[in-house]
């Protein structure tokens, strides 16, 4: 059994899809959590629905490429949980992924670094110098696998995020006796409603069935023959981290991918 009963758990981008997931894992195993989004009609959905399984969930609108906004969503998860013990950080996707370089633009990676680096930086900023008072923290970084093995397609994303490898492992060693651990989870896939629109877009793009893009985009490649479960594949993974039988691992990158990547280091 994971104890993180008592532990105070913010999770970013969490009223669906892998966040969601994430937060359902931490409140069903007794976490107190608070979940965001930048729809107030998912945000109070998520919230009606998690809270059935643990109340101690809480929630507010909050946007990954706006500094004020992050300011304010710390602000709001120590105020209503009285602090931060765990920090997950997903995000969504780029409007425009996928894309390739050729088509992207400058606005195009302004938004991407702002929603994936910047948002991780402000964020763990906002709640290391607590950590570090009570001498123990968590964070995670949600990535993907395609970091390691960057796709044409995903230029934005892969490139933006590629960065937080470092971060994993720089704020892993400046933390590391202060009982805080660090760091990055390259996902594979994971039957979620971002991933599906993001392949739809592509699939539509190159006028081929979407079921047929699915094949071979997602499933063949992966060793195990399935796509993940987010509570169950990606959740106890980060559970186990967040207790102390996950004290001594930090400042790596963990592949969940059921086998895709092919990478070795």
């Amino acid at each position: 059994m994971f104890s993180v009963q008592g532990k105070r758990v913010l999770v970013t981008s969490s009223t669906e899809g892998i966040g969601r997931g994430v937060a359902e894992a931490f409140a069903f195993h007794g976490a107190t959590v608070t979940i965001s989004s930048r729809s107030k009609d998912k945000l109070t959905k998520a919230l009606n629905e998690i809270r059935r399984v643990n109340p101690s969930v809480y929630g507010i609108e909050s946007d990954m490429t706006n500094q004020d906004s992050l300011h304010f969503l710390v602000s709001y998860a120590k105020e209503v949980m009285g602090g931060i013990d765990i920090l997950v950080v997903n995000t969504g996707n780029p409007p425009r992924e996928p894309i390739t370089f050729s088509d992207t633009d400058l606005r195009d990676w302004e938004y991407s670094i702002r929603l994936y680096l910047l948002s991780a930086v402000t964020l763990s900023k906002l709640v290391l110098s607590d950590m570090v008072s009570r001498k123990w923290g968590r964070i995670f970084f949600l990535s993907s696998w395609t970091v390691r093995e960057p796709q044409s397609i995903l230029v934005l994303a892969d490139v933006s995020r590629s960065p937080l490898l470092q971060l994993t492992k720089i704020l892993s060693k400046d933390y590391g006796r202060q009982g805080i651990t660090i760091n990055t989870i390259l996902m594979g896939s994971f039957p979620t409603e971002g991933a599906t629109r993001t392949l739809s877009r592509y699939a539509e793009s190159k006028g081929i069935p979407f079921e047929k893009i699915w094949k071979e985009r997602v499933l063949d490649p992966i060793a195990v023959g399935r796509i993940g479960n987010v509570r169950a594949d990606l959740g106890s993974l980060l559970l186990f981290l967040s207790t102390d039988m996950g004290s001594y691992i930090t400042g790596t990158s963990i592949l969940v991918d059921g086998g895709t990547s092919s990478s070795v280091g």
